[in-house]
């Protein structure tokens, strides 16, 4: 599984610090500067690039979003795992509060400005 963020913000970064410690595999993520994110780009639709949200490649699926979170949780530390029951929330519902903090992570990033904003 590949891991692709786009920001390169200290909420970004953070984000991805704690995803690393969660989950019990070793996640490879990769940064919009990274060599690999254009082969991605390529593999995938051009309109799935343009949505300002974490990437998951699993396989040959490009999942984003809350369906890329509970992906990833599956895998999760066993006390982690309570976390999992908020994924039985809808998935539009989820998706929106992800779009929320994703509008706000300049805000949530302590003020530093988000590249990708």
């Amino acid at each position: 599984m590949q891991v692709i963020i786009d920001g390169d913000c200290r909420f970004c970064l953070a984000s991805t610090k704690l995803l690393r410690r969660m989950i019990k595999v070793q996640l490879h993520v990769i940064t919009q500067y990274d060599p690999e994110y254009s082969v991605y780009q390529n593999q995938f639709n051009a309109s799935d690039w343009s949505v300002d949200s974490i990437k998951l490649v699993d396989g040959d699926q490009l999942l984003m979003k809350s369906k890329a979170i509970s992906t990833l949780m599956v895998g999760a530390h066993w006390y982690f795992q309570p976390l999992r029951i908020f994924f039985m929330l809808p998935r539009f519902l989820l998706d929106a509060l992800y779009d929320f903090v994703a509008k706000n992570r300049y805000f949530l990033g302590k003020g530093e400005k988000c590249e990708v904003i």
